[in-house]
Protein backbone atom coordinates (compact mmCIF):
# COMPACT_ATOMS: atom_id res chain seq x y z
CA UNK A 1 0.00 0.00 0.00
CA UNK A 2 1.50 3.57 -0.91
CA UNK A 3 1.77 5.49 1.67
CA UNK A 4 0.49 9.45 1.46
CA UNK A 5 1.52 11.90 3.79
CA UNK A 6 -1.06 15.03 4.47
CA UNK A 7 0.06 18.18 2.99
CA UNK A 8 -0.97 21.18 5.04
CA UNK A 9 -2.33 23.96 4.02
CA UNK A 10 -3.31 27.57 5.90
CA UNK A 11 -6.86 28.18 6.60
CA UNK A 12 -7.71 30.10 3.42
CA UNK A 13 -5.01 29.00 1.42
CA UNK A 14 -6.11 27.77 -2.55
CA UNK A 15 -5.61 23.77 -3.06
CA UNK A 16 -3.52 23.23 -5.65
CA UNK A 17 -4.99 21.24 -9.00
CA UNK A 18 -4.36 18.36 -7.70
CA UNK A 19 -5.53 18.30 -3.88
CA UNK A 20 -8.66 19.31 -5.69
CA UNK A 21 -8.54 16.37 -7.57
CA UNK A 22 -8.38 13.70 -4.75
CA UNK A 23 -11.10 15.55 -2.46
CA UNK A 24 -13.76 15.40 -5.34
CA UNK A 25 -12.64 11.83 -5.38
CA UNK A 26 -9.76 11.97 -8.23
CA UNK A 27 -12.74 11.61 -11.30
CA UNK A 28 -14.23 14.59 -11.78
CA UNK A 29 -12.97 17.99 -12.61
CA UNK A 30 -12.76 20.32 -10.50
CA UNK A 31 -11.00 23.86 -9.89
CA UNK A 32 -9.39 25.66 -7.11
CA UNK A 33 -9.77 29.81 -7.36
CA UNK A 34 -10.94 32.97 -5.17
CA UNK A 35 -14.15 32.10 -5.61
CA UNK A 36 -13.96 28.93 -3.86
CA UNK A 37 -13.83 25.39 -5.10
CA UNK A 38 -15.90 24.30 -7.84
CA UNK A 39 -16.65 20.67 -8.75
CA UNK A 40 -18.72 19.36 -11.59
CA UNK A 41 -18.89 15.16 -12.34
CA UNK A 42 -19.27 13.73 -16.01
CA UNK A 43 -22.91 13.18 -17.04
CA UNK A 44 -25.31 11.54 -14.85
CA UNK A 45 -25.42 7.68 -14.40
CA UNK A 46 -28.43 5.71 -16.52
CA UNK A 47 -30.46 4.65 -13.92
CA UNK A 48 -31.60 1.51 -16.55
CA UNK A 49 -27.85 0.79 -16.75
CA UNK A 50 -27.90 0.48 -13.12
CA UNK A 51 -30.23 -1.55 -12.37
CA UNK A 52 -29.08 -4.30 -15.33
CA UNK A 53 -25.99 -3.87 -13.51
CA UNK A 54 -28.09 -4.53 -9.59
CA UNK A 55 -29.84 -7.12 -11.77
CA UNK A 56 -26.61 -9.04 -13.11
CA UNK A 57 -24.89 -8.86 -9.10
CA UNK A 58 -27.99 -10.61 -7.69
CA UNK A 59 -27.80 -13.03 -10.59
CA UNK A 60 -23.98 -13.57 -10.09
CA UNK A 61 -24.41 -13.95 -6.09
CA UNK A 62 -27.10 -16.40 -6.61
CA UNK A 63 -24.97 -18.05 -9.06
CA UNK A 64 -22.01 -18.86 -6.35
CA UNK A 65 -24.45 -19.32 -3.33
CA UNK A 66 -26.07 -22.38 -5.49
CA UNK A 67 -22.31 -23.46 -6.83
CA UNK A 68 -21.23 -23.46 -2.61
CA UNK A 69 -24.38 -25.30 -2.00
CA UNK A 70 -23.82 -28.29 -4.45
CA UNK A 71 -19.83 -28.65 -3.81
CA UNK A 72 -20.64 -29.00 -0.30
CA UNK A 73 -23.67 -31.00 -0.67
CA UNK A 74 -20.83 -33.94 -2.68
Amino acid sequence: MEETKPVKTEAGEPLSAEQATNVSGGDASATAGTSGLNVSSGPAPDPGAALISIYEGFVDVTSHIIERVVNAAK
